[in-house]
């Protein structure tokens, strides 16, 4: 019998997960964004505006969610705006808290404040934490976030200078950016690629993809989503769902659901209209399906026996792990979580 690889009952809402207000270096306020999102069928905004974490408790509504988050950098010879320059490498991370009105935060240091979240900077925004560039400090940040309940994504890593050798030593990230259209606008195109997630995916790293604007103007928004399926559109309920990873991230299909049969093997994607479906997996083991009529797919099945078969044989399950791109007629992507052989296993 064919199970649900979603965790929760209820519906996909849609998210913007990384953006940018007058808060800090955005143009538009809060509410404007709000607007702006909702008119496009939005139902959810991450406020993670640069170093400073301001909750806006005000915008959320019944079909509205405002969550409370900020965006970190640590970067190369860099303290301050002043000494940014087009040749530093960094990491940069968005944060989402727990709690609608947390007063915690994680590796607090007002030296590290920019622009406008001067102006916003909270009697408990206290700490000398170092914001150092090495793969230690961010470690100790991501673990820092964890301890207190946070949810940690690691942001568009090509806009950000970083490669290989850069990320594969972060540990318990819980998003990687698949797709940033502030840094695609701009000029990244990498940063519209599952490429860095896949990388993560065959470290044996379980974290989950996000598609997100790290809206600053117009241009860049509304073009990236992530759709996370949640009983209710409460703050603890889609906190609970991007932990569970209950999530996919799209700039353009939707999928609808994702089974497994563990008595077939089979694994099934139902989508909208597409052009192809992809299976990839951490070996050399990969599926695609296409109507041969070239009719649009709506519902795409693969026999995984082999690969579950082979793996039980030869791999450790833990490491072992399928994912699909569903693509659609004008070349855009929807991507869903990795789905580790231990995990379907044990459905």
């Amino acid at each position: 019998m064919e199970k649900s690889l979603f965790k929760n009952s209820g519906r996909f809402y849609k998210a913007n997960l990384h953006n940018h207000t007058t808060v800090s270096d955005g143009r538009n306020t809060p509410a404007e964004i709000k607007e702006i999102y909702k008119n496009q069928r939005y139902n959810i905004v991450a406020y993670s505006d640069h170093d400073i974490m301001v909750a806006h408790p005000e915008l959320s509504d019944e079909n509205f969610l405002a969550l409370t988050a900020f965006e970190y950098e640590f970067a190369e010879h860099t303290v301050s705006e002043d000494d940014w320059t087009p040749f530093d490498r960094c990491y940069h991370c968005v944060v989402i808290a727990p709690e609608e009105n947390s007063t915690y935060y994680p590796w607090a240091n007002p030296d590290f404040v920019w622009g406008n979240a001067r102006n916003y900077i909270q009697d408990y925004y206290k700490g000398n934490y170092p914001h150092d560039y090495n793969v230690e400090t961010i470690n100790a940040f991501i673990k820092d976030c964890h301890e207190h309940g946070f949810i940690v994504t690691y942001c568009h890593p090509h806009w950000s200078l970083q490669n290989y050798a850069d990320y594969c030593d972060i540990e318990d990230v819980d998003y990687v950016e698949t797709y940033n259209s502030g840094c695609y606008v701009e000029g990244w195109v990498k940063d519209s690629s599952e490429q860095v997630y896949d990388d993560f995916l065959y470290l044996g790293k379980h974290c989950y993809p996000t598609a997100a604007d790290d809206g600053h103007s117009a241009r860049d928004y509304c073009w990236g989503a992530t759709y996370i399926k949640s009983p209710s559109l409460e703050y603890p309920a889609i906190i609970d769902a991007l932990k569970k990873g209950d999530v996919y991230a799209s700039w353009g299909p939707e999928i609808y659901d994702i089974t497994f049969d563990p008595e077939s093997k089979k694994v099934a994607v139902e989508c909208s209209a597409a052009r192809e479906v992809f299976l990839n997996s951490e070996r050399r083991y990969a599926k695609r399906y296409v109507n041969a009529n070239g009719a649009q797919v709506y519902r795409a099945e693969f026999d995984i026996s082999g690969y579950i078969n082979e793996t039980i044989c030869y791999h450790k399950k833990s490491t072992a792990v399928i994912h699909f791109s569903i693509v659609d007629e004008g070349g855009r992507k929807a991507l869903s979580r990795g789905y580790f052989v231990d995990e379907l296993l044990n459905l």
